[in-house]
């Protein structure tokens, strides 16, 4: 859902990008992040696995016209195609005010177009969200290719609610503005639509014509003010611990109730368990921490993978202290829990649940999956925090 930055004066919008593997979801965004200013983007992050090239997070933060005296940041995310990801996509879309979904228009496709809108729709009601009420865009890509659908046929197999379309070429560049344009208009509006009745005051001005909306994200606004020295960089890298059949939550023995936060840490006694199985190979968060907590961060990411949750909740209850003590360094103000949040577009609501969780896994009362969530949620931070030096 819609943010607010208060140390940036930001409303955060996030657009993930969905469909088919290799239907063009990351060419989008690649042409979308080098056509664009620099002063008027941020980072591009790319993660690939051995098995699957099109798996990247890709980060891209363009800036429109202010609203409601702040400035409007997008992060653009695409989502992996291929099915044995699957809970990589829905913690991609989890909280999304946009998607866009990327066809591939070549009528032998037309299966795995379906195949991934279904999988759409399927994980948004996971999260109790319909598509019908997202707002959302089709993207009909490789509109140069032999052999492909005609619009209209397109237009009947995949646009079930009547979203706005638009043909495109991603790798010439052709159509990606406009799909920006209106996806942006689209989430500014349903944010609007949000807002409390405030009469003249709650309304939000595009502040420029809808039709020059694409023009103002490419090059920026010359009148805007520069990027902050303070602007954030968010990388939202997620974690898959392993491929699995399913992804239903493993069972694990129940402890004593949750005591509120903060909890100091107590001794526990050392299990025997070792693991059996083999982190993931090929698709690792590491490199987003520094040096001094590379180490915990690879033992996060091996133990995970190995199912041995109680003894990841330490090296993760390292990198979680790290990031306290480097936020309130940022904030300026003493060491404490809040000041994460505070230094970060992460929700505080967020911040807790992280930290609830971590309390349990502590106990062993907690999933891998959950586990794998904390993990990307701070490193989502970490990269913020590095951005802003």
């Amino acid at each position: 859902m819609a943010a607010i930055n208060p140390l940036g004066r930001e409303l955060v919008l996030k657009v993930v990008f969905y469909g088919p593997g290799l239907g063009g979801k990351t060419t989008t965004l690649q042409h979308l992040h080098d056509s664009a200013k620099p002063e008027h983007r941020g980072k591009l992050v790319s993660l690939a696995t051995e098995v699957d090239r099109t798996l990247y997070f890709d980060f891209l933060p363009l800036r429109v016209p202010k609203t409601r005296g702040m400035s409007v940041r997008l992060q653009l995310f695409t989502v992996p195609g291929q099915v044995h990801y699957n809970s990589t996509r829905k913690l991609v879309l989890t909280g999304a005010d946009g998607v866009v979904f990327v066809a591939d228009s070549q009528g032998a496709r037309a299966d795995a177009n379906l195949e991934s809108l279904d999988n759409l729709e399927e994980n948004l009601r996971e999260q109790g969200r319909e598509l019908s009420a997202l707002p959302h865009v089709l993207q009909y890509n490789k509109r140069d290719l032999d052999e492909i659908l005609e619009r209209h046929e397109l237009e009947r197999l995949l646009n079930r609610y009547g979203a706005p379309s638009v043909p495109t070429i991603a790798r010439d560049g052709e159509g990606v503005y406009e799909v920006l344009s209106l996806i942006t208009q689209a989430s500014l509006a349903a944010f609007q639509a949000t807002l409390p009745a405030l009469g003249d005051h709650a309304e939000i001005a595009f502040g420029v014509a809808e039709d020059a909306m694409g023009a103002a994200l490419r090059r920026g606004r010359d009148d805007a003010e520069p990027p902050r020295s303070r602007a954030l960089v968010v990388t939202e890298n997620l974690l898959e611990a392993r491929p699995k059949p399913s992804d239903a939550p493993m069972e694990t023995p129940r402890s004593s109730p949750l005591a509120p936060p903060p909890v100091p840490s107590t001794p526990r006694p050392t299990t025997n368990r070792s693991p059996t199985r083999e982190a993931p190979r090929g698709f690792s968060l590491v490199g987003l921490w520094p040096e001094e907590q590379r180490g915990a961060a690879a033992a996060v990411e091996r133990l995970v993978g190995a199912g041995s949750i109680d003894l990841a909740s330490d090296p993760l209850t390292t990198l979680m202290d790290a990031l306290v003590a480097r936020a309130s360094a940022i904030v300026g103000e003493p060491t404490a829990l809040r000041n994460v949040p505070l230094a970060t577009s992460l929700p505080a609501a967020a911040w807790w649940r992280a930290r609830r969780t971590l309390e349990r896994a502590a106990r062993g009362d907690a999933t891998a999956a959950e586990l794998s969530s904390v993990y990307a949620l701070l490193s989502t931070a970490q990269a913020e925090l590095a951005a802003l030096g």
